[in-house]
Formats: C-alpha cells, structure tokens, sequence
C-alpha cells in the first residue's frame, strides 16, 4: 500500500475532532480567572452539553492515529525504517509542540504563576516526559501517542517478526481485558462498588500502558490491515478475522467512553453515537477515497490545510484559552464577544504556529536525503483530549497533570 495515499476523510474527521475538544474545554472556564468552573460560574453557559460530551474527540484522533500510524509503518522493516519512522514522528509532532508550549509558557507566566515550577512543567511536556504536571493539559494525550510509537518502531526494528497485526491484537485485547475489568466493577451497586480499586485503575499509568486507550489505537490499526488485505480470494479467511477483530475492538471502544463520560448517561450514549458516527465515516471515506478525491479536486489545498490546521488549534486551545477568556473579561467585554474573540485569537494563533511549524519541518526534512519510498501525507495526529482530570486554578498542583 502506498504511503502517500491521502485520505480526505481524515482531514475532516480531525477537525472535527479537534473542534469537539474545545468546545468541551471551553463549556468548564470560568470568566472570573483562569480556571475550570460549574454552574454560574461558566464563562459560556451555553456550551453545557459539550462540557464531557466533547472529550470523545481524543478518542476519535486516537483511532486516526492507530490508521495513520500503520500506513506509514507498513513495507520493509529494519533499523534503517524504524529510525525513519522515528524521525518522520518527531518531524511530525515536536515542531507544533514545542512552538505551543513556548507560547503556554508565556501566557501562564503573564497571568502570574511562578517561573520556575511552569519551566519544569516546560520541560516535562517538549520532552513527553511520562510523569506531569505538563505546561498545558493536553499534552498526556502525546505522551500516550509516544508510547504506542514505541511499540510500532520496535515492530518495524524486528523486521515485522512482531508483524503490525500481532502488535494489533496484543494492544487491543490487553485493553478490552482492563476495560472487562474496569467496566465490571462500575456495574457493581453503589453500596459495594470499590471506588478505591476503580480509581487506581484510572490513574495515567494505565494510559501509559495503553490499557484505557489502547482499543482505540488497535481499532484504527485494523481499519489500515482490513483495507490493505484488498479482495483477493486466498485471504478472505483472514479478512474476516480482522473484521471480527475490527467489531470487537469498536465495541470495546465505545464501553469506554461510556465508562469515562461522567456525565448523565443521555450524554454517555451520544458521545458513543457521535464516536460510531466518525467511525462510519471513516470506513466509508477509506472504501471511496477516489470518489470523494474526485469531488473534492478543486479544494484539495483547502480540505488538507483545514486537517493539518487542527493539531495547532488542539495544542493551543487550552492554556492559552483559558487566560485569554479570562483577559477579556477583565476588560470588560460581554459574553457573546468575548466568545467570538476567544476562538478567533486560538484560530490566529493556531495559524501562526501551523506556519511556522511548516518551515521547520520543511529545514529538517531537507537535511536528510530523500528515501525511495514516497513518505506519508496522513500526518497521523496523535494528539489528541479526551478523558483528562480537571485542574485547579492556574499554577495550582493540578494543571496540566493527567487523570
């Protein structure tokens, strides 16, 4: 399968995605301060029902990133392709990272907080040190992209003996066993439930390990082999199998959302709906990649530059949107301007460093010599919110530290 296949779906589904996760954020932040809130205390009221129900929009980047990432990992194995690959991901994710914390750090220092705990918080989230608090809290969900492509280069350094389908089925089914687990043990009855045992099995090492997430990635690995198994006849057999696989691993997705939206269950069951929704789209932007190709010719530029752009908007909407909301406010400003000021600032903002980002990533490839292989256009997001802890105030333990 070729690398440079692009797929216009994913560009959809990534901001949209990316647009779920602010929304989501934006629905807690206070007007008072530059923090999280409830009730009256909401800078944007309105937003409610997005509040939770938006961080399903992680889970979403992560079955992207599971396809992408598996596209970009198939053909020949060696040290030679892992460190390719290795490059081609830090290519891919530090540049935007790295221009974002700067600009997180900047914003936390002007609101106040002590210099030298947010350059340690720096530090940990430009390096995706597995321990926090990160200068911003979206930063978990690369640390948890990092360690799955950990796992694909380690594949791809053994030559694939450890083929991408093992690898599959080893993340999936590891995940659906902690998520029998967990979910078990929410169905228990109130008066007997251990909510000690439940939030151990919550804490951000089992993120590490791919256990909560893990489904998701393994969902979107399987999308990329059932479509590369193609339709001839000798593998029909094991089609089928990754197809089962595929079913089992999307059901097992959507008990995690369920499981972690705490939120009503109205909103636990749109979430899932909304999930299975960009699945589906997914699946059918895969299986008719000419037809919407063709359809979209004319605004090829247009629909990839709306994709790449939600990476940027997904790294700077948080810190950064938090104390800009709070800013505006002080000024003055009623809600409805503050709103649309606010998102054009995270746009503008998310603009620039998408630019920049560009050109740094264009300086770097150009110091390597060019592979044989065409390289991959996905730019698989790894990034992505999802089911993160609320922090404190700004400068409190809490921020950016994972759930």
């Amino acid at each position: 399968m070729e690398r440079n296949v692009h797929y216009h779906v994913m560009d959809f589904l990534r901001i949209f995605a990316a647009l779920l996760v602010l929304l989501n954020h934006f629905a807690t932040f206070a007007w008072s301060s530059a923090s999280v809130a409830e009730g009256r205390d909401v800078a944007f009221g309105f937003l409610s029902a997005f509040a939770g129900l938006g961080a399903v929009g992680v889970e979403v980047f992560f079955v992207i990133s599971g396809f992408v990432i598996a596209t970009s990992a198939s053909g020949e194995g060696g040290a030679s392709h892992a460190l390719r690959f290795a490059r081609m991901r830090a290519t891919r994710i530090l540049p935007a990272l790295w221009l974002s914390a700067l600009v997180s750090l900047a914003a936390r220092v002007l609101y106040g907080e002590d210099f030298s705990r947010l350059l340690m918080d720096f530090c940990r989230s430009v390096t995706l040190s597995p321990k926090g608090p990160y200068i911003d809290g979206v930063v978990w969900s690369l640390v948890v992209e990092a360690v799955f492509y950990v796992l694909v280069a380690a594949s791809i350094l053994s030559r694939f003996r450890l083929s991408l389908y093992d690898l599959a089925k080893i993340i999936g089914f590891s995940s659906s066993v902690y998520l029998l687990v967990l979910s078990g043990l929410h169905l228990l009855p109130p008066s007997t439930r251990p909510e000690e045992a439940i939030s151990v099995l919550s804490r951000f090492p089992f993120k590490l390990l791919l256990l909560q997430h893990g489904v998701f990635f393994a969902t979107g690995m399987i999308f990329f082999l059932v479509k590369n198994d193609g339709d001839e006849h000798l593998k029909m057999g094991n089609h089928a199998r990754k197809a089962v696989l595929l079913l089992l691993f999307g059901s097992m997705s959507t008990v995690e959302i369920f499981i972690s939206i705490e939120r009503g269950y109205e909103y636990k069951l749109s979430a899932v709906i909304i999930w299975l929704i960009c699945m589906y789209a997914m699946a059918a932007g895969i299986k008719y990649r000419e037809f919407v190709r063709h359809n979209l010719y004319r605004n090829n530029a247009l629909v990839k530059y709306i994709g790449g752009i939600s990476y940027p908007i997904y790294l700077n909407h948080y810190s950064f949107g938090m104390i800009i909301v709070w800013w505006l406010f002080s000024l003055g400003f009623p809600m409805p301007i503050v709103f649309v000021l606010s998102i054009l600032l995270v746009l503008g903002l998310s603009m620039a460093v998408m630019w920049l980002e560009k050109r740094i990533q264009n300086a770097v490839r150009g110091g390597f010599p060019k592979p044989a292989a065409k390289r991959d256009q996905n730019g698989g997001l790894a990034s992505p919110i999802g089911n993160q802890e609320t922090p404190r105030l700004l400068g409190g333990e809490q921020w950016g530290r994972n759930r």
